[in-house]
């Protein structure tokens, strides 16, 4: 009895600071929440989104422009977000379901790319890709140069050096048209791997 009253206190609490959605973060030392609580809570019209992992809470707070809160007497309204309209939402063709929030109040400079495949193979691969593409923009944003790849440096290279080799003579011109011929190499067996 003390126990379903002290957790109506603290659900109240949380609904007097004007919380409608409710993040808790997974935890593994303790339940953060239980049963009873989520029925107050529901009762109260609070969405509570639950098993948030550790490493997604620096990111969610950077995007919904939020502060994580230790303990429910931390609670103020310089801590919580602001969005028009937070759902959950059932992905096509599948049973999985995620939390979507639209008309976000002073959003984060963040994005979120939901990826989908057959297996978990094509995942990884597909996070791979899209890590490298990050990694290139990243890159010229950092230092605005950009190279082709695919072997065409040493191809051009490889082209100027035989230019280069024809106006020489003797020794020279052998070693230069020798490393030139060698560059050619480099696109070929790219193109062989590839």
């Amino acid at each position: 009895r003390e126990e379903r009253k002290y957790i109506l206190n603290q659900c109240k609490k949380i609904k007097k600071w004007g919380c409608n959605v409710l993040l808790i973060q997974k935890s593994i030392l303790r339940d953060a929440y239980n049963d009873l609580s989520l029925h107050f809570l529901a009762k109260l019209d609070i969405m509570v989104v639950t098993d948030i992992e550790r490493t997604e809470v620096d990111f969610i707070c950077r995007t919904l422009n939020v502060q994580p809160i230790a303990h429910i007497d931390h609670f103020s309204p310089e801590k919580m977000g602001s969005c028009g309209l937070a759902q959950e939402v059932t992905i096509a063709g599948s049973t999985s379901k995620v939390v979507k929030f639209t008309n976000i109040v002073n959003m984060g400079k963040t994005i979120t790319i939901l990826m989908r495949g057959s297996n978990r193979m094509v995942l990884d691969e597909a996070d791979r890709s899209v890590h490298d593409a990050l990694c290139v923009v990243r890159s010229l944003v950092k230092k605005r140069f950009l190279i082709g790849g695919g072997g065409a440096p040493e191809a051009e290279c490889s082209l100027r050096l035989t230019q280069w080799a024809k106006t020489l003579t003797g020794v020279q011109s052998y070693c230069v048209r020798a490393f030139a011929e060698a560059l050619e190499i480099i696109p070929y067996t790219l193109a062989e791997n590839a």
